[in-house]
């Protein structure tokens, strides 16, 4: 079965064609909770935003809920290969 995930990489600031960095292992996947509903084992998000040093992203589960996750953002960048 489809399983899709939310990643992360970094665009450089000056020429966005230019990947700096991204992480090797999918930054939010489903959960056991989060894999039954309308379209399963899919997790989404349209964005996301940074507030005292945490990444915050909302996102879809399975086409049936919304929630959040947050994530330390210094945490996030030095597991970017």
């Amino acid at each position: 079965m489809r399983k899709y995930c939310i990643g992360a990489f970094l665009l450089d600031h000056d020429d966005p064609t230019k990947v700096i960095g991204r992480l090797p292992e999918p930054l939010i996947k489903p959960n056991a909770a989060e894999r039954d509903g309308y379209v399963p084992n899919v997790v989404y998000s349209c964005g996301s935003l940074v507030h005292n040093g945490q990444l915050v992203i909302p996102y879809g589960i399975s086409d049936y809920a919304t929630t959040f996750a947050t994530l330390p953002l210094d945490q996030i960048l030095g597991a970017m290969e």
